[in-house]
């Protein structure tokens, strides 16, 4: 039985704050001095530290008997969607019907109790506390701290698209803002359309916004409706958010406050957000949030370089390319197995497995052998390439327009006249 613990020290609770921050970023994660403090052998892969961290939030959750409104629950939504979910802290707090004030300390005591979980069901060592930040940051640094840019900067290198459905992504976000909705008597309704692809976005970023898109709407039309649909459109999913003012209702909120970080969130994910607003009108917020589906013709880029991988995700946003991204060999065949790319952009200098023996690779696997491979190398290597059955070769550094000129070619290959 866990026996009762004093106040974790103030390095453990930083160290604790600084891995949850970086739950989803690997090589970070991987740095993280809780690997000893918990007792992780260091040579297991950051996601045993995540599946940990992960597995005690989830633990905290109380039991379906235990009013919503309680303290429990209220510390286990803070952990879920600050840190699992990876929503920031004014996010929460208005799910929450908190001040920022009134949030930074609900994230400070939600902390805490995830800290004393951890203390009291593994075993730590605390006679001499490890480092209280990673190596690469001030031990001062907060997650309110993080500027908008830094933390967009941070999405794009953090979280690379992936496949998910509407489906699996809409009810809880849903269930989020239903707190804020009842606060101010307004009543939330979805629907989503049969058969839907599945999106190719970043995930968190995508929540984000949406978020962002449903708590404006909430706050636009107090004692109101508002109403989400999601329907296909083309090789898109559009999402549209409708506030509808009722006879009895109040005036509006503030709600312009998040919609331009929530434009910047929904371009990180490949897609685009309209906002209409009039006021004095029956419907005075309307928005649209337009993403990519997997059904577009979605590229596989392997490439071990973060920023490369980043760079490659500006060039495509906007186009009918959705980006995905590996960046060692195994998750690169477990993706194009799993999501069955149309087009692979693939670098030779890799980790590991380099990029010819993964060329072969792909050649050989009855999922890829006929999937078209353009690789893009600093190698000047394009005769060999195309002998081990490379579609295509270029010469990093690659320009947008190059990039976006050699998918366009594999495309017509593919698909004669159909542009």
């Amino acid at each position: 039985m866990p026996t009762a613990r004093t106040m974790p020290p103030e390095s453990f609770l930083r160290d604790l704050r600084w891995a949850l921050r970086h739950l989803y970023n690997p090589e970070k994660l991987s740095e993280s001095p809780l690997f000893k403090v918990l007792g992780v052998d260091p040579r297991e892969s950051p996601s045993a530290l995540r599946r940990i961290l992960s597995q005690a939030i989830h633990a905290l959750a109380p039991d379906a008997s235990v009013s919503t409104d309680s303290h429990a629950w209220r510390v286990y939504y803070t952990l879920r969607h600050r840190y699992l979910d990876q929503f920031s802290q004014q996010q929460v707090a208005m799910s929450l019907g908190l001040s920022i004030r009134q949030m930074r300390r609900q994230d400070r005591l939600a902390l805490l109790v995830l800290a004393e979980y951890l203390l009291c069901h593994y075993a730590v060592e605390q006679t001499n506390p490890p480092p209280s930040a990673g190596p690469s940051e001030k031990p001062s640094a907060t997650a309110e701290e993080i500027g908008p840019e830094r933390e967009l900067q941070w999405l794009r290198k953090a979280f690379p698209s992936e496949a998910v459905s509407v489906a699996e992504v809409l009810p809880p976000l849903v269930n989020l803002i239903v707190p804020l909705a009842e606060s101010l008597r307004v009543r939330v309704e979805y629907s989503v359309a049969n058969q839907l692809p599945r999106l190719a976005v970043q995930v968190a970023a995508m929540r984000q916004a949406l978020l962002s898109v449903l708590t404006a709407a909430v706050r636009s039309v107090p004692g109101g409706q508002v109403y989400l649909t999601v329907q296909a459109a083309g090789h898109q999913v559009c999402i549209t958010v409708i506030a509808e003012r009722s006879e009895h209702g109040g005036a509006a909120i503030g709600i312009a406050g998040g919609l331009d970080l929530a434009r910047q969130l929904a371009e990180v994910s490949g897609g685009s957000l309209d906002v209409r607003t009039e006021e004095g009108e029956t419907r005075p917020f309307i928005a649209r949030l337009v993403l990519p589906a997997v059904e577009q013709v979605a590229v596989l880029f392997v490439d071990d370089n973060v920023d490369t991988l980043q760079l490659y995700q500006r060039y495509l946003a906007g186009t009918r390319y959705p980006f995905l991204g590996a960046r060692d060999p195994e998750q690169a065949m477990s993706l194009a197995e799993e999501l069955s790319p149309s087009i692979i952009v693939l670098d030779l200098m890799l980790p590991g497995v380099d990029g010819w023996e993964l060329l072969g690779r792909f050649r050989e696997h009855p999922r890829t052998q006929g999937v078209p491979i353009i690789v893009c190398s600093i190698l000047e290597q394009r005769e060999l390439a195309f002998l081990l059955g490379a579609a295509e070769f270029l010469v990093k550094p690659v320009s947008r327009e190059v990039l976006l000129a050699a998918l366009d070619r594999q495309l017509a290959r593919q698909s004669p006249g159909c542009q």
